[in-house]
């Protein structure tokens, strides 16, 4: 643990003097508060599938369920779409890193779709920026593990390049390379907004007849002889339903308690630094991972 601190400083200390102050953010963005909600018009009464949670991942799973040719689809989220944990996520967008065929498809058509596809739908950005991506080898067996990755990305059409440690200082200058034995490089991966590229996912899912309604929490999953029957609401209405999907982040253990379903899932703390702008830093530069200390560099 002490090392690996050690390293975190390191990599980090090019910064330390132009940060300017710890700054977290309270809320999203005051403009992108319930934009979406189809409220105050009264609660369906049935649905196909309803979707608890308005992050990244419900209004996704609204948006392609809809795309897939689902009809019937209602999307509740308890506050306001982006409220929970998207808002402040890195917003990384990287095709780099899987030994998964099926995942590296995944992200590839992620990309597609923040690049291209919900703008085209919805004439929203993403704010997706293909500013690179380098993933930091630092020891023996990051580099070989890296190695392995890279060879089999390349083979699923990744374009990936091995840097040496003065490559990866001449893309982030700020970057400390002693230590470093290669970097592993994908000039179009970066990252996107997450409060835009959910929001956008959120636009295109109600233009395929999605109803998503804000201020409205799942308090319980209605079910017999083992289905799905309906969800208990905070308004005290029930919507009848086929299938419910549970897309409450870092709350959906606890919804799930409920149902007597247990989700391995547990929310971890971590830590951002927010700075001033700084003059030494370049909008165009990659984002940089180094796993062995546990952090990432980038200039949002």
């Amino acid at each position: 643990m002490q090392a690996a601190r050690a390293r975190v400083h390191r990599r980090l200390s090019s910064f330390a003097p132009a940060a300017a102050a710890l700054a977290p953010r309270l809320s999203p963005p005051r403009e992108h508060r319930r934009l979406f909600s189809n409220s105050p018009a009264p609660l369906p009464t049935h649905a196909r599938v309803v979707v608890a949670g308005g992050g990244i991942i419900g209004t996704s799973i609204a948006y392609h369920l809809a795309k897939l040719g689902w009809s019937d689809v209602v999307l509740l989220e308890r506050d306001q779409i982006t409220s929970g944990t998207t808002w402040h996520a890195a917003g990384l967008m990287v095709t780099f890193g899987s030994l998964s065929e099926t995942s590296t498809e995944l992200r590839k058509y992620s990309k597609e779709l923040y690049s291209r596809i919900l703008e085209e739908e919805t004439g929203m950005s993403t704010g997706f920026k293909p500013c690179g991506f380098i993933e930091l080898a630092t020891d023996a067996g990051y580099l070989e593990e890296f190695r392995r990755v890279a060879a089999f990305n390349r083979k699923c059409g990744v374009d990936v390049h091995e840097l040496s440690p003065t490559e990866v200082r001449d893309l982030f200058p700020l970057c400390r390379v002693d230590d470093v034995l290669a970097g592993f490089y994908v000039p179009t991966d970066g990252r996107v907004n997450p409060v835009d590229a959910t929001s956008a996912l959120a636009r295109a899912a109600k233009q395929r007849g999605v109803r998503i309604v804000e201020g409205v929490s799942v308090e319980g999953v209605a079910h017999a002889t083992g289905r799905v029957t309906g969800v208990h609401t905070s308004t005290g209405a029930t919507i009848n339903c086929e299938h419910f999907v549970n897309a409450c982040g870092m709350w959906a253990r606890q919804l799930g308690e409920r149902s007597s379903v247990t989700i391995p899932n547990q929310a971890a703390e971590h830590y951002y630094l927010l700075t001033e702008p700084m003059a030494a830093v370049g909008r165009e530069w990659p984002v940089v991972e180094d796993p062995s200390s546990c952090t990432c560099a980038d200039d949002a």
